[in-house]
């Protein structure tokens, strides 16, 4: 028996030691400044990320590392997975999330799960997939088998179609393309309900265009109920609905964008409207206005500034400073 561990250790040993390795990695710092009714605070935090990637054939391993000192500086294991393919089938498994920008990424929360596993195919024009979104918690696999999704995407006259079997009681769908010189993005989630989701549906509607180095953006949100609004790191918003602070309340939001770069400086502002925000009938209104630079030393600087509504009297002021390299 002790022949047959020492012969499995070296095996892996040796696979790995043949591996294409990579290390990539960012960093950033932020200050932050809050004037909350007269209230004033202050926050930093250094945050890093190490990225691990290891290959051999078709076969690749994935370990995504966060480092932060607003966790006491420890380490937290974000990604762990693998991808490889296996006739003609594509095999990706592990711990992963879904991304904003993927469907329904503005109205779910996309955060990660562990023994997560999708497959996927190409059949001609159409990308199919299916997989199990596995356990919320490591070490875990309370539900793995009850979490089984199913989808297909494919384009047509330019223009991505998407549908998905989320869960037993969910089905998303999604059309975005390019009309006229306009960018269109509309997806849908229906909710059956259950004991974690309120039955009904939610909608994210997105329009952008360009025109003399001036970017132009509307985006909303609509559910039927509270609980269909989870997502809270937004791409898009200023403010995110799916924060703690409104998750009970909002089921409207919309948001217009304006961005443009002078002099290598990208400037956007956002002003948008959580309704229902601070309570019913009374509305959360935001203005962001955000600047970033790339510096000659390889590091970005970015400024934002936002201002809300903290209650139907008093507004909210948070200035955040960051640098990345």
């Amino acid at each position: 028996m002790k022949k047959l561990i020492a012969a499995a250790v070296a095996s892996s040993m040796t696979a790995f030691a043949m591996a294409d390795i990579s290390i990539t990695g960012d960093a950033k710092y932020e200050y932050d400044l809050t004037d909350n009714a007269g209230t004033k605070t202050t926050t930093a935090n250094t945050e890093a990320h190490l990225n691990f990637t290891g290959k051999s054939g078709d076969t690749t391993y994935v370990a995504k590392f966060e480092m932060a000192e607003a966790s006491n500086g420890a380490m937290d294991l974000e990604d762990s997975y693998i991808t490889t393919t296996v006739a003609g089938v594509g095999i990706k498994a592990g711990n992963y999330a879904s991304s904003t920008s993927g469907l329904a990424g503005e109205i779910e929360n996309g955060g990660r799960s562990h023994g997560k596993v999708t497959l996927s195919y190409k059949l001609g024009d159409i990308s199919l997939y299916a997989g199990n979104g596995g356990a919320s918690s490591s070490g875990s696999d309370t539900g793995v088998n009850n979490n089984m999704f199913a989808g297909a995407s494919t384009t047509v006259a330019g223009q991505t179609i998407h549908i998905k079997k989320a869960s037993d009681t969910r089905d998303n769908f999604g059309i975005k393309g390019n009309v006229g010189g306009i960018s269109y993005r509309y997806e849908n989630i229906d909710e059956a309900g259950t004991s974690t989701y309120t039955a009904g549906e939610a909608d994210y509607v997105e329009l952008s265009g360009s025109m003399n180095g001036v970017t132009l953006q509307y985006a909303k949100l609509d559910a039927d109920n509270v609980t269909l609004l989870e997502e809270n790191d937004s791409a898009v918003f200023a403010l995110e609905a799916g924060l703690t602070a409104y998750a009970s309340k909002v089921k409207e939001q919309d948001q217009v964008a304006i961005s443009t770069t002078v002099d290598g400086t990208k400037v956007t502002v956002k002003s948008g409207t959580l309704k229902d925000g601070i309570s019913s009938g009374v509305d959360v209104d935001y203005t962001q206005i955000g600047v970033s630079r790339k510096l000659a030393s390889g590091a970005t600087a970015v400024i934002t500034y936002t201002d809300n509504d903290a209650s139907a009297s008093t507004s909210k002021e948070n200035l955040v400073r960051i640098w990345l390299p």
